[in-house]
């Protein structure tokens, strides 16, 4: 099991060169299992963010090859409603980063069953475990933020006042 010892690396080295900060990245990125299913799971969720928006909230977000955010009610004059991620940078920003952010750490985790598998079973057990972590972690976000905007349409409907 490998270890994050970062002082002790960084003393080996000299206390100069690297920073703590990036030995602490090559020790996290050690494997090629990890650096895969990083960049597996970053592509997907890049991919599916938007359309995931359209089906949360029910605002018209769509496939990058479909439209992307060009049928938006953010975008729409006379909509009634407004799409909370779109609305409003902050939960926009907070509930996508943190989304995103949730499911690449998932995607590098140090989790015991996703080690010492073959490579292929390591790297999609990462990207699936990413992608849970992706999909929980966006709709309770998104849920919160219909709630803090009483968005009525999609997640929005059950907070409706």
């Amino acid at each position: 099991m490998e270890e994050l010892n970062v002082s002790c690396a960084y003393k080996r080295q000299g206390g100069s060169g690297m920073t703590p900060i990036k030995l602490v990245l090559q020790q996290v990125l050690a494997s090629k299992e990890k650096q895969k299913a990083m960049m597996i799971g970053l592509i997907l969720t890049l991919t599916a963010i938007t359309p995931l928006c359209g089906l949360l909230f029910q605002c018209g977000c769509d496939w990058p090859w479909s439209g992307l955010v060009s049928h938006c009610n953010y975008y729409q004059k006379h909509a009634t409603h407004s799409c909370p991620w779109c609305a409003s940078m902050i939960t926009g920003v907070l509930s996508v980063g943190l989304a995103i952010g949730l499911s690449l750490g998932g995607a590098i985790s140090r989790f015991i069953f996703l080690q010492r598998q073959h490579a292929m079973t390591e790297i999609l057990l990462r990207v699936i475990f990413a992608l849970i972590l992706f999909a929980l972690t966006a709709t309770l976000t998104a849920a919160l933020a219909a709630n803090w905007q009483a968005y009525p349409l999609g997640i929005g409907h059950y907070y409706a006042y």
